[in-house]
Parts: C-alpha cells; sequence; structure tokens
C-alpha cells in the first residue's frame, strides 16, 4: 500500500498544474516588496537577496506582470529587475496609493528587514523616517473591500497583526509580539515558499498565503531545533478580521480560511469566482481538500494501512479533478 501511495503522489505531480506556468492576465495582482536597511553588510545582501528572489520567482513560476511588482530597496541605484527605488516611507505611500489608484485587483505587501517598537508603532527599519503599522493601516484603508496582504517577514513584528487586522485581509507576522527581537529566519523561508518547490503541499501548482505560511513556520521550527536553540520568533496568522491572529492557523475555520483561498496569480482566482463552472470546480476541490485534511489529522490514531487507505483515493480524486480546472482554465 505503502508503494501505491508513493505512486499516488507521482501521479499527483503528472497530472496537477504546472507550477512555471504563466496564466493570461485577467486580473492584476499587485505586489509592493520593501526591503529595509541591513545596518550591516550582511544583513544587507541577505534582504537585498530574499526581495529578488522572490520579485524574480513571482513573475517566472506564477505569471505576475512585470510592471506589477514594485521593490523598494536600500539602494536606490541597484540595478536589479523590478527594483524602482529606495524604500523610504514616501515611495511605499506612494506605492500603495498608485496600486489603488490604477487597479481593483488584489495587492500584496511584503516588508523585508529589521523591525522594532510596539502596538501600532511597530515598524521597518528604512532610509530616513520608519513607517508604522499605523502607517500601513491608514494607507490601506481607502481599499475597502479589496483583497490585500500584508507580510510582515522583520523581527519584533507580531504588535502589526492585531493593528492591520481588517475583513478582506491576510496578516501574517514572523514574530507573535514586539519582544521577539532577535534575528529571523521566518521570512527566508516564506520566500523559499515560492522561490523552490515544497510548499504546494496539495500539488495544484500553485502555493497559498496558507501553504506558504505553514511551511515556513516547520521549516522555522525544524531550524531551531537542528541548531539546538531555544525558538525565539513564532509566526502568525490573521485573516478573519478579529485582530486576534494564530499560530495554528486551520484554514477550515478561523484563521486561515481566506489565506488557504489567497493566492499570487490572481487570474485563476478570479476565473474562479466569476465562471461558473470552474467556481463549481474549485468548490470540489476545496471539499477534497477537506477530506484530506480530515483523514491527516487523524493519522496518529489509525494504523499505517488504515491511513494509507483512506487517504489514496482522496489523492486521486483530488489530483483528477485539479486536471479538470486545468483544462477548464486552458491551460496545458
Amino acid at each position: 500500500m505503502r508503494a501505491a501511495t508513493r505512486g499516488v503522489r507521482g501521479l499527483l505531480f503528472a497530472c496537477a498544474f504546472g507550477a512555471a506556468t504563466a496564466v493570461p492576465a485577467r486580473a492584476q495582482t499587485d505586489v509592493v516588496i520593501v526591503s529595509g536597511l541591513g545596518g550591516e553588510a550582511v544583513y544587507a545582501k541577505r534582504f537585498t537577496a530574499m526581495a529578488s528572489s522572490l520579485a524574480t520567482a513571482l513573475h517566472a513560476r506564477f505569471g505576475v506582470a512585470d510592471s506589477a511588482i514594485v521593490w523598494l530597496g536600500e539602494d536606490s541605484t541597484y540595478a536589479e529587475p523590478h527594483y524602482r527605488g529606495a524604500s523610504t516611507r514616501a515611495n511605499i505611500e506612494r506605492a500603495i496609493r498608485q496600486s489603488n489608484e490604477r487597479s481593483n485587483g488584489q495587492l500584496v505587501v511584503v516588508l523585508i528587514g529589521h523591525g522594532s517598537g510596539e502596538g501600532a508603532d511597530t515598524r521597518i527599519s528604512v532610509p530616513g523616517p520608519d513607517p508604522t503599522a499605523g502607517d500601513f493601516a491608514k494607507w490601506l484603508a481607502p481599499f475597502g473591500t479589496r483583497r490585500v496582504a500584508v507580510i510582515d517577514l522583520t523581527s519584533a513584528s507580531g504588535d502589526a497583526a492585531a493593528v492591520l487586522s481588517a475583513p478582506g485581509r491576510v496578516v501574517i507576522t514572523a514574530t507573535k509580539s514586539s519582544f521577539e527581537r532577535n534575528e529571523s529566519h521566518f521570512g527566508e523561508y516564506f520566500v523559499r515558499a515560492f522561490t523552490a518547490d515544497g510548499a504546494d503541499t496539495d500539488k495544484d501548482g500553485r502555493v497559498s498565503l496558507l501553504e506558504a505560511f505553514r511551511y515556513a513556520a516547520r521549516e522555522t521550527a525544524r531550524f531551531y531545533e537542528n541548531a539546538s536553540h531555544l525558538q525565539t520568533e513564532h509566526p502568525q496568522l490573521d485573516d478573519d478580521g478579529d485582530h486576534t491572529p494564530s499560530a495554528e492557523p486551520t484554514g477550515r475555520s478561523g484563521d486561515g480560511v481566506l489565506a488557504r483561498r489567497f493566492f499570487l496569480d490572481a487570474a485563476r482566482a478570479t476565473a474562479a469566482t466569476t465562471d461558473r463552472r470552474i467556481a463549481a470546480l474549485y468548490a470540489e476541490h476545496a471539499a477534497l481538500e477537506d477530506q484530506v485534511e480530515a483523514v491527516r489529522v487523524k493519522k496518529a490514531t489509525l494504523g499505517s494501512a488504515a491511513y494509507d487507505a483512506a487517504l489514496e483515493p482522496l489523492l486521486v480524486a483530488l489530483a483528477r479533478k485539479a486536471r479538470e480546472i486545468r483544462r477548464a482554465e486552458g491551460r496545458p
């Protein structure tokens, strides 16, 4: 049975979505990536590498338009694709405002760097005055019910979740509070969720924000465990607008439900809501995901044979449903 299950997982890779397939632009995802001051050369290099690799992957692997990716960083003369200038408070505010003015799609804001402060004063270190969580809340208020995600990968970012929480918004922080001020590793793993394979747990060729969060949280915990160090950062996610983030969102109720359906390839997400036939397929796919998750939760109480027997037909059905969606969307 184990061999059969491995074969089924191979089938998932073969017949699910192609992760590298670019999608036609029917609805835009705007991405604003902010890499702050490094302070030391090692951090400046790391923050730049994270921002650059994320921007490249979002375009090359997930079809986000080049023109929709704005990377603001420490060096205003940095000659990289997607680099648009210095990560000053004024430039960040301008990039967010321009997104709201030119598009009715979804916005993703990613903050990379050193963080500090508490509550609404939680901030990222950038050239000049530092923008705070309160500033971002004000800048994002005009977006109303438009889908927005704020991914704060800075140290001491935890308090930002409660400040930025709102209906229709996903907020992810690298820490659970402002007191977790040590160097953060969560951000590197979160970026890796989009630049490498491993985070796409349902093998549908896409990486949801929930999948990226879970992957990065798991790898962060593993990093500390392997190093035999006390874990000094505990990532959080809020997407139900209650200002109370969760460390372990399930995606079935409460936190994680929106993040589970939040993909950076917005064209597919739009098709799933505007085409009734495709919407029905996505709903069926989601129901199968729920069934798979329900079986996995019981893994510890089921014997190996019973677990494999319960999981195998669901994985097959999930792969076939993914193939149906791919065909319905006109993708190879």
